[in-house]
């Protein structure tokens, strides 16, 4: 039984949104004292954060197996972290006031030494957090 989760549609929106209207202020505010094309410019820097946020969402996976957790993020290369359950010390939530409002938030899970897998945001931590719990105090 393996299980598949992606990282949070609803953490995505809101970065992009929240982006949307920093962009949308600072173009209108730079449009006024500046030339068009230095304002042009910082709005395609702007821009490129939300757009490799939202590749980070894409190329993100987390797998639940009978004995390990995976996170498995591609791109141009795949990078595979795994931690056996029998390895793991904590899992931990982190939630914003965004993440707490829409039930979004990163996990990271400790393991023996100092490995760590570190999550996206994935929508309901908590119940995620929970199952990972219960698959570690089982014998």
């Amino acid at each position: 039984m393996t299980e598949k989760r992606r990282a949070s549609v609803k953490a995505i929106l809101v970065t992009m949104l929240i982006w949307l209207a920093i962009i949308s202020i600072f173009t209108a505010i730079t449009w006024i004292r500046i030339n068009a094309a230095l304002a042009l410019l910082l709005l395609i820097l702007l821009l490129l954060f939300p757009v490799f946020s939202f590749i980070r969402w894409v190329m993100f996976r987390l797998l639940i197996d009978q004995d390990k957790i995976q996170v498995v993020r591609t791109f141009i290369f795949r990078n595979k972290e795994s931690l056996e359950f029998n390895k793991i010390e904590g899992v931990d939530i982190q939630q914003g006031p965004f993440g707490r409002a829409f039930n979004y938030g990163r996990l990271t899970i400790s393991g023996v030494g100092i490995k760590q897998l570190r999550t996206e945001p994935i929508d309901r931590p908590d119940e995620v957090a929970g199952e990972i719990r219960s698959l570690i105090s089982r014998p």
